[in-house]
């Protein structure tokens, strides 16, 4: 399954830390924003599709 070999796996390791190092950098702060907006859309999403379940299954009991 884990397809990057140990020269890959550090080399990315390095990338990630190059990146991470440097908080005010412009790709830092784009993937936290990306993560964020990825983030907070599923949630609501996901509340979202809860609520309207939560409210089927009210309006499905009420009929029994």
């Amino acid at each position: 399954m884990d397809r990057l070999t140990q020269k890959e796996r550090a080399a990315l390791e390095d990338v990630f830390t190059a990146i991470y190092a440097d908080r005010e950098s412009k790709i830092s702060s784009f993937y936290r924003v990306f993560y964020k907006k990825i983030i907070l859309n599923t949630k609501n999403f996901t509340s979202k599709i809860n609520y309207k379940v939560f409210k089927f299954k009210n309006i499905s009991l009420k009929r029994k």
